[in-house]
């Protein structure tokens, strides 16, 4: 089954378009079917994903790897 998700994070760090690339970075290496939208300005992260694939304890991980602080999560 494919069970997209759609979880909308509030990232602090993210100060430019190298950061919002190292997130993008990081979520790829999960190798899994993912789309990512980050906005340097508000430093919101939009993530579709299927959750048969992942779970968003594995995003946030990744997330922080990264070197960035996640705020706040919202799944919808």
């Amino acid at each position: 089954m494919n069970h997209k998700k759609i979880a909308k994070l509030k990232v602090n760090g993210i100060h430019c378009n190298g950061c919002a690339t190292k997130i993008i970075n990081s979520l790829d290496s999960l190798k899994i079917e993912i789309v990512t939208d980050v906005n340097v300005d508000s430093g919101d992260v939009k993530i579709i994903f299927n959750s048969d694939q992942t779970g968003i304890s594995e995003i946030k991980s990744k997330i922080i790897e990264a070197g960035f602080q996640i705020e706040s999560v919202e799944l919808e």
